[in-house]
């Protein structure tokens, strides 16, 4: 029997030119399909030979020795028909020159850089006078590009916002260009460029040395309108050309040839966009906490002895931004639309003006201020920027101070002292360094006395908590839940896992909370509470800080507390206190009776008759029953944020306003106890006069309405639900 072919062989590889203080390059053999692309790997190197399996194999190609070869661009393959070499390998092995077996070095490259979402730059040129001419004549044209996309749009934020929940694809663009073409450059920038709904002028057939040239002429500006009005493209709010290149194109067509050749030398992603390039996807990564991302993979030498630069040749980066937008994964930022390139050794700086996109809910994503240890904390409620602080300190397990009578109520943009109520949203922050040490969380609330010390029996926060987070599928992205809680570990029930994001198994999506307190549960009646965190290792042993105060295990992290909107201090005990004064109560008011010159009336139907000069005015209450009191003066500051009094003529006629009684606000309690009091008054002549002809009716109908406003916060916004509202119908003639 013949024995059979061996298809395993051995093939020595020299590498021409190898220098002793060289290291040969990793390089693989690999079976390449018709159209030139890797399919399979034959053989390794090792001990300076190549073993390869040859059997049913007609096309090779050497280069470099990676798991995901599929990836390999052909550039950096050197390829091979075996029948026309097998018996020359045989003899010799195989012989590669240097400018071949230099393509098969690779390093490591890294690129990162934030995401935000920004209000379009172009706003900010709307009333620049160098275009109001030009301005000016699109209006009349009526173009609706620079009428429709110029206007303020609530899908913009007011300052760039980090964006979170999404996708970064990155691309490498490889470009080699050996003449810089300036009218080139600026006819190519122009085109890109007026896809904005803003006046862009022409280039000079020349570069122009010296000041700005004169300012558009007519004919230039019609044209521009009619090139406009011809082009009837939307804009695409995902690839707009970025600031920086329509600030070149300006600076560019002011500038000699010479000036122009070395500013487009200093800038390489200008020279992408008119030189030969090649682009290629490299990878994608998940955007982190507070819009950052970074990414690194393997590049290959495409030019001899130079990793990314050789020659007129260079290389930049573009990204693309996804994020799910309901159900489906929508681009948000196209960087190769809008051909904005960025280089691997500056972090990327990505703004997309797309109203679609999703910014982060959690704020920009860093650490409360902090001592620089891994620290445990509640970090806000309800949204970014509560910062919770207005309780006293905590002096010893479960204990705090003697409270203050505000102790526990927050203050707002609209008003001091607001009682918590509804649902709090409750967010802690766990140091991402933590992982392995602080695996599950509880919380707990007990009523709080004022010497700050627990009353009763604590209340187990443990309604379920499932946090949605971002799984790559094969070509798409999708959302799914994954439950924290509560759970049993060891001996402890009602614990949660510490949701620690990271890659690719745990990318959270942003804005979800720990905990949700409701409230508005029969078990919390109006009052304070006392908040407590605990922590607990993997095996359900709760563990506090080194150096802290209790009985369990330490370990070295931090407890910290907000001690003001700006900072925060350790804790030193094995759990953590904050109080919170919970008020779920409306506000009271009501309209008692109308009032004609003080005397009261609290009939039904009321059709008030008196001269000019008698005065109208309403016996009314608008208060809360609970509240914080400063300096014995009552419940000035109550849980009632404000009220107003307001007055309206007929159907779309007058309105004014009711002022407080004499020595009040509109911030101040009026009637909780004893009789209503009077509203401020308005003369009989004042309501019934037409203030646009000074006419003075003799009799017509009114409302007044009274607004009760309540304090309540639920950390994201105002209770407006515990407000009150009355409405009171009635008739003035003048006799």
């Amino acid at each position: 029997m013949a024995k059979p072919k061996e298809k395993m062989i051995d093939l020595k590889v020299t590498f021409v030119d190898l220098k002793d203080d060289e290291k040969a390059p990793q390089i693989a053999v690999y079976q390449l399909d018709v159209g030139g692309h890797p399919v399979k790997k034959l053989g390794g190197y090792k001990d300076k030979k190549l073993k390869i399996d040859f059997s049913n194999v007609k096309l090779i190609a050497f280069g470099p020795d990676i798991d995901d070869f599929k990836t390999l661009p052909k550039k950096s393959l050197a390829s091979y028909r075996v029948e026309q070499n097998i018996e020359l390998w045989r003899k010799q092995g195989i012989v590669l020159p240097r400018n071949i077996w230099d393509c098969f070095y690779y390093h490591y490259v890294c690129v990162n850089g934030t995401v935000r979402k920004c209000r379009p730059w172009y706003w900010e040129l709307i009333g620049d006078n160098r275009f109001a001419p030009m301005y000016e004549l699109a209006q009349v044209a009526r173009i609706m590009p620079i009428s429709a996309e110029m206007q303020p749009h609530i899908g913009f934020p007011y300052k760039c916002l980090p964006m979170c929940d999404g996708i970064i694809e990155i691309y490498e663009r490889e470009c080699c260009c050996h003449h810089i073409h300036i009218q080139t450059l600026l006819d190519r920038l122009r085109e890109l460029l007026e896809v904005l709904p803003i006046p862009i002028p022409d280039p000079p057939w020349d570069p122009i040395p010296g000041p700005d040239p004169e300012p558009f002429t007519p004919l230039l500006m019609r044209a521009k309108v009619r090139d406009i009005q011809r082009r009837k493209v939307p804009l695409d709010f995902a690839a707009i050309p970025s600031e920086n290149l329509f600030n070149d194109y300006l600076t560019l067509r002011t500038m000699s040839a010479d000036a122009a050749r070395l500013y487009i030398l200093e800038r390489p992603y200008l020279r992408t966009i008119i030189c030969h390039c090649t682009v290629r996807k490299v990878g994608q990564t998940p955007i982190k906490p507070g819009g950052k991302f970074d990414f690194c993979y393997r590049h290959i030498h495409y030019y001899p002895h130079y990793p990314l630069h050789y020659g007129h040749c260079f290389t930049t980066y573009a990204y693309k931004v996804k994020q799910l937008i309901n159900g489906v994964l929508t681009t948000v930022y196209d960087g190769l639309a809008a051909h904005e390139y960025f280089s691997a050794c500056g972090s990327a700086d990505i703004k997309t003006y797309n109203p679609l996109a999703i910014v982060c809910a959690d704020g920009p994503g860093d650490p409360p201020p902090n001592e620089g240890n891994s620290f445990v904390m509640l970090e806000h409620i309800g949204k970014h920027g509560t910062f919770h602080f207005n309780f006293p300190n905590q002096n010893g397990e479960t204990q705090v101070e003697t409270l203050d009578p505000n102790d526990g109520t927050y203050t707002t943009n609209d008003a001091p002292d607001c009682p918590w109520g509804g649902a709090l949203r409750l967010r802690l922050w766990f140091s991402p360094e933590l992982k392995d040490i602080v695996h599950y969380y509880r919380l707990k609330v007990f009523a709080v006395n004022e010497a700050g010390s627990p009353v009763g029996l604590p209340v187990l926060l443990n309604n379920t908590v499932t946090w949605d987070k971002l799984k790559d599928i094969p070509g798409d992205l999708i959302r799914v839940p994954e439950t924290l809680g509560p759970v049993s570990v060891g001996a402890q029930n009602n614990l949660f896992k510490v949701p620690y994001w990271s890659s690719p198994n745990h990318r959270y999506m942003s804005g979800q909370c720990h905990q949700i307190w409701d409230t508005t549960h029969p078990q919390f009646t109006d009052g304070k509470y006392m908040l407590v965190i605990e922590v607990f290792n993997s095996a359900g042993n709760r563990i506090m800080p080194n150096g802290a105060t209790g009985s369990e295990t330490e370990q070295n992290f931090q407890f910290r507390r907000w001690v003001s909107a700006v900072d925060t201090d350790p804790v030193p005990f094995a759990d953590m206190a904050h109080i919170f004064w919970i008020d779920n109560t409306p506000v009271a008011g009501d309209i008692v009776d109308l009032r004609k010159n003080n005397s009261s009336n609290d009939e039904e139907c009321q059709f008030m008759t008196g001269n000019r000069n008698h005065k109208f005015a309403i016996g009314f209450r608008a208060f809360h029953e609970n509240g914080v009191e400063h300096d014995g003066n009552g419940d000035n500051n109550s849980f009632m944020w404000q009220y107003s009094i307001k007055w309206q003529r007929g159907l779309n006629g007058a309105v004014g306003a009711l002022s407080p009684p004499t020595g009040d606000t509109y911030h101040t309690d009026v009637g909780e106890t004893g009789e209503a009091v009077t509203s401020g008054s308005e003369t009989f002549e004042n309501m019934l006069t037409n203030t646009a002809t000074g006419e003075v009716l003799s009799k017509c109908t009114f409302s007044v309405t009274l607004r009760v406003h309540a304090k309540h916060f639920t950390g994201i916004s105002r209770i407006q639900s515990y407000d009150y509202r009355e409405t009171a119908s009635f008739a003035l003639e003048i006799t």
